[in-house]
Order: C-alpha cells, then structure tokens, then sequence
C-alpha cells in the first residue's frame, strides 16, 4: 500500500471516530497520531492525555507538554495525569510483566479521565512494528479497547518517521523513548534511587555527545552497568579518548565497569 493511500485511511479513520482522547508520550508515533488527529477532526475535539511520573526524565516531560505551542497550535485541550506508580506494588516488585500492569494502570487513568470529559474513544501511537516486538503492554491496550489506528491504517515506524518530516514536526528523527523502568533488569526492585541514577548516567552520556543512549544496570552487580548506544554514534564512540572519557564520568559516578551493548539501538 502506498504512503499516500496510508495518510487517506488514516484521516478517513480517524474522521470516523469524531472525538477522540490520545495517548501521548511527546514520542515519533504518538505525535504523528495527534497531530493527525488535529488537522483531521480539530483541537476541540481532541483531549491529549499525559503521563507525568518519576519515570520520565524532567526534560522530556517539559518536551512533550510545549509540543502544542511548538507546532503552532492553540486551544488544545491538553491534560497532564499525575501518577505514582512507585506506590504500585505489581510495579516495584518489577516482574517480568511490570509493562502490562504499568500500562493497564496508566491507561484505566486515561480512560476515566476521558469519560469524565465526556470522550469515548481513547486511541495510542502503536504501530505495525510494534506487533513484531515482545510488548507485554499491548496485552493491556487490548482489554481496554484502546484503539491503535496507526496499526489499522498500515503504519510502520519509517512511514512515521517519513511523514512527520514532510509535517516538518520536530520529532521526525527523535531516538525511540521508553521509562526509565525499562533499564532495570526484571526482579530488580524499583526504587527512586536506581531511577535517579538512570536519568543521571543518560544526561551525563548525552551531555559527551549521544543523544538517546540507554543506561541499563547489571541484574547481579551493582558497579556494573550496560552502555546501549544509537547505531550511528559508534563512529563517534571510537574518536580518539572518547572512549576514555565515558569511563572517566562512569567512574566518578561510582561505576567500577561499563559494559558495550554492541547491537545499539
């Protein structure tokens, strides 16, 4: 299917819904999907749902609460959730399926918010290579009929991308996020502390030049940690003492040893 007939059976989808809540994380899909879902249906019949938790660096939050006024819309009808899920219990304990029950959590919030604005329709940024993937969290958007119109109208991660940069929206070629759960190895308690420590190592990487890195902790040793790089920055990762100056912040971090991912992202 070409791209074009994906943009038409998006809109005609989405036109079909009239109103609509989205599940927003400032992420490529779910930007796309609002921004989609803007131009085919109006602000005023968009409610833009957030997650602001502990799990999501200060940085990207306040990215991902200006994309309206960056992208030079007014008057959307833009709700940040406040959650605590360190006070979850399926969640701290960090099981194998932490991302089912963070995500049925977060998205039962949604939906009561969304009903008590009076929308029906809660709708998310999954795409058609998401499908591919291990994602314990689509268990979750399926028991609560979240719709994933991105998925329906044939969307895959480059045709997002692809779009968004003829958009000219701004996150066309943003890293794919996650929580900062995701870099803690499951079974391994989740705590304020590894968390901060996470967003700590990541800030400190990004500021010697990798923009979404990932920092996972070693499940068994506490002064070890996995450096997980975008594929494109290995080029940069071999300059002369670089290197030596990502071990020299690891280690003034208390980090005995960095351990190389080298799939990268």
């Amino acid at each position: 299917m070409s791209l074009d007939k994906k943009i038409e059976n998006l809109h005609l989808l989405l036109q079909s819904y009239s109103r609509v809540a989205i599940a927003f994380s400032g992420g490529v899909d779910s930007s796309f999907l609002l921004k989609s879902a803007l131009d085919a249906l109006g602000a005023g019949n968009v409610l833009v749902l957030f997650a602001r938790t502990c799990l999501v660096r200060p940085n990207e939050q306040q990215r991902a609460e200006s994309w309206p006024a960056r992208h030079g819309y007014s008057g959307v009808d833009f709700q940040p959730v406040d959650l605590q899920p360190l006070t979850w219990k399926e969640f701290v304990s960090n099981p194998e399926r932490r991302c089912y029950h963070c995500k049925l959590r977060v998205y039962k919030e949604f939906v009561d918010k969304m009903h008590e604005r009076g929308f029906q329709i809660l709708m998310d940024g999954t795409n058609t290579d998401d499908l591919k993937e291990r994602r314990p969290g689509l268990q979750a958007i399926r028991e609560l009929g979240v719709k994933t119109p991105l998925v329906e109208a044939g969307f895959d991660k480059n045709d997002i991308r692809t779009v968004s940069r003829e958009l000219q929206l701004d996150t066309w070629d943003q890293p794919s996020s996650s929580c900062l759960a995701t870099r803690i190895p499951s079974g391994l308690e989740i705590t304020t502390d590894r968390l901060d420590l996470i967003a700590d190592y990541e800030k400190g990487v990004e500021k010697l030049g990798f923009s979404g890195n990932r920092v996972r902790l070693h499940p068994l040793e506490e002064d070890t940690v996995v450096l997980q790089l975008q594929e494109n920055d290995f080029d940069r990762f071999a300059q002369p003492g670089m290197r030596q100056a990502i071990a020299r912040f690891f280690q003034k971090a208390g980090v005995r040893k960095v351990l190389l991912d080298l799939t990268g992202r």
